[in-house]
C-alpha cells in the first residue's frame, strides 16, 4: 500500500488540481470499495456518475437562466414595437386636434384614427372617414396623414391635395401629420402663399408703427417675418387703438408645424395692472373668426403677468381669411 501511494505521489512535475467532479467521483468510489466491494461499486458508480451529470446540467441551466435574467434586468424595459409606437402617435395627434382644432372644421381620417378622435372628444359629426376606395381627401379641411392615409394617396397627398403640415407627431414611417387641405390644389395654394406672407409683413410693420405698441425683439422679428396669424394682427391693431399694449412673444403649441404656418398665440402685457382684465374683456367680446379660443391672465417664467391669447387651428393664410 505504501509503495502504491509512493508511485502515485507527484514528483517534480506540477499537475493541475483535479476538477470537482473528479474529486467527488474518486471519494465516492473509495467509500463503496470499503463498504460494498467491487460488484456493488460498479452498479452504484453508474448511479453516482449519472447523478453528477445531472447536477452539472442543472448548474449549467441555472447559470444560463441567471445570466439571461441579469441581461434582461440590465436591458430595462423592452423597446415598444411599431404597433405601440403608431398607437401612441395617433393618441397624441387626437388629443392635440381635440384641444387645438376648431370644432366646426371637417377632419378627414382613416377608420382607426376617426375612432381615436371621437374618444378624445372631437365631434363625430365633423369627421369624414376616408374609405380605402376614396380617390382623394377633398371635402375635408384637414386630413390626418397616418401611415394608412399616406400609403393610400402616396406622394399626391402633399403634391396635389394637402401641402401644409400644421402639426406632426412621432417620426419615421409611423408618424402622424395633420395637414391643411388646399381646396384649389397645391399649386394654387403655393402661388398664394407668398402674397399672403407679404400681406402679413405689411400688417406687422403697421402694427409696430403704432405709438401704443411696444414689442420685444422676439415679437418684432415675428411681425417683420410675416409669421403672425392674421386674426392676431387684426385684433391687436384694434386693441392698440383702445389702450397701450406690450407684445411680449408670439407662440403656437403645434409640434412639427411647417415654418409657413402663422403663429396663433401671443403674450400681451399692459402698461398698468388694470389693463390686463380690460384686455381679456375686449378679447372675449370678439365675434366669429376673431373670437379667440383662449384669453386669460397668466404668469410667465420671469414672474410677470400677461394676457395669453390663442386662436384655434387652422388659421387663415391671408388677412381676408382666404
Amino acid at each position: 500500500m505504501g509503495q502504491e501511494l509512493q508511485r502515485r505521489t507527484p514528483g517534480t512535475v506540477a499537475r493541475a488540481d483535479p476538477s470537482w467532479p473528479t474529486v467527488a467521483s474518486t471519494t465516492i468510489r473509495l467509500w463503496f470499495d470499503r463498504h460494498y466491494g467491487r460488484r456493488a461499486r460498479r452498479r452504484s458508480l453508474v448511479l453516482v456518475l449519472s447523478a453528477l451529470v445531472a447536477m452539472a446540467l442543472g448548474a449549467g441551466v441555472t447559470l444560463a437562466f441567471t445570466q439571461r435574467h441579469t441581461a434582461s434586468t440590465h436591458a430595462g424595459t423592452p423597446a415598444p414595437n411599431a404597433i405601440q409606437v403608431a398607437q401612441a402617435d395617433r393618441q397624441k395627434a387626437a388629443v392635440w386636434i381635440a384641444r387645438e382644432v376648431a370644432s366646426n372644421i371637417v377632419v378627414g381620417c382613416d377608420l382607426q384614427m376617426c375612432n381615436q378622435l371621437q374618444k378624445s372628444g372631437f365631434p363625430g359629426a365633423r369627421l369624414m372617414q376616408l374609405q380605402p376606395t376614396s380617390p382623394d381627401p377633398l371635402g375635408s379641411q384637414l386630413v390626418v396623414a397616418t401611415p394608412v392615409i399616406r400609403n393610400q394617396f402616396g406622394t399626391r397627398l402633399a403634391s396635389v391635395y394637402a401641402p401644409l403640415v400644421i402639426a406632426s407627431f412621432g417620426s419615421g414611417a409611423e408618424r402622424v401629420d395633420v395637414r391643411f387641405v388646399a381646396p384649389d390644389g397645391t399649386k394654387a395654394f403655393e402661388a398664394e402663399l407668398a402674397t399672403d406672407r407679404k400681406a402679413r409683413i405689411a400688417a406687422g410693420e403697421q402694427l409696430l408703427a403704432n405709438n401704443h405698441v411696444q414689442a420685444s425683439a422676439e415679437a418684432r422679428n415675428v411681425l417683420l417675418a410675416g409669421r403672425a396669424d392674421p386674426r392676431l394682427l387684426v385684433t391687436l391693431g384694434t386693441l392698440a387703438g383702445l389702450m397701450p399694449i406690450q407684445l411680449v412673444a408670439f407662440d403656437d403649441p403645434s409640434p412639427g408645424a411647417s415654418p409657413d404656418v402663422p403663429l396663433r398665440g401671443a403674450e400681451i402685457g399692459a402698461a398698468t395692472a388694470a389693463g390686463l382684465p380690460a384686455m381679456v374683456t375686449f378679447l372675449k367680446a370678439q365675434q366669429d373668426e376673431y373670437a379667440p379660443a383662449v384669453a386669460s391672465i397668466t404668469q410667465i417664467a420671469n414672474g410677470r403677468h400677461v394676457v395669453t391669447v390663442r386662436y384655434d387651428a387652422p388659421g387663415p393664410m391671408g388677412l381676408e381669411g382666404s
